[in-house]
């Protein structure tokens, strides 16, 4: 019987609540929506494989780069041809200076591999793109590098993350430090638009910063933070599965990205 009930106390939180959805098209490509910081103290990098052929698929292959500002809107697409099995590291910042506008200073983008693999077909499975990002901060000679995160949208950009019956909160797995400056981007990579609670709390469970917003489906939410006065946790409330944020950390010039 105790069982039983566990089963029950823990159903609103786990029924019909997949962290994402299957695409409605067998044939669909996802990709995770990476993070874009493109500015005169920023430049963004992608780490490029051509995942067909490390399937054993013969022939040229192609993807094709999807990118959003941070509203969510669509701007640019660009296709690239594929070099086999070696590493193509694309310069995201050259790619945006080419066009005519750009909308932001930072936004996201996605990868779509147009050749699928027979396996993967046969398995009903989807290639996904979840590589890695790399960032480049003023002057520093070195990158600072992070992997995808979810599988967040299909090749008819389509959202794909799951959503809660209930509000859940988040505890970013990190203790923020008074000397240190932080920035969190959070993507809404859900089809309708959510409710997001920021909280920066000291361990004292005082609240030093609270911010609350709406983001729409795609969108992009920067939320800086600066000269802590004490050690704090962020906690992010909302309905979404996994309110998973990108953390840039920095200290004088030096920064590092990861996730939370």
């Amino acid at each position: 019987m105790s069982n039983l009930l566990k089963k029950i106390k823990k159903s609103p939180w786990v029924l019909g609540q997949r962290l994402t959805k299957k695409p409605r098209n067998s044939q669909s490509v996802v990709s995770d929506l990476f993070v874009w910081r493109c500015n005169k103290d920023w430049s963004t990098y992608f780490e490029l494989l051509d995942l067909a052929s490390l399937f054993g698929e013969k022939g040229q292959h192609q993807v094709d780069i999807v990118f959003f500002d941070n509203n969510g809107d669509k701007f640019h697409q660009q296709s690239i041809e594929l070099s086999g099995l070696y590493r193509q590291v694309l310069d995201i910042s050259k790619f945006l200076a080419t066009i005519n506008h750009q909308p932001s200073d930072y936004g996201t983008f996605c990868v779509f591999h147009k050749q699928i693999p027979n396996s993967l077909l046969n398995f009903k499975s989807f290639i996904t793109e979840r590589g890695y990002v790399s960032y480049r901060y003023k002057n520093s000679p070195l990158s600072s590098y992070v992997h995808g995160n979810l599988d967040a949208i299909d090749d008819t950009l389509m959202p794909l993350s799951g959503s809660s019956f209930l509000n859940r909160e988040y505890y970013l797995q990190y203790v923020l430090e008074i000397n240190k400056n932080y920035e969190f981007f959070l993507i809404n990579p859900n089809s309708k638009s959510k409710k997001i609670t920021f909280k920066i709390i000291g361990f004292n469970n005082i609240i030093q910063i609270k911010k609350n917003l709406t983001l729409e489906p795609r969108q992009l939410y920067s939320l800086p933070v600066k000269e802590l006065s004490s050690p704090s946790r962020l906690v992010i409330k909302s309905k979404m599965i996994m309110a998973r944020p990108l953390v840039f950390s920095f200290e004088n010039d030096n920064f590092d990205v990861f996730h939370g």
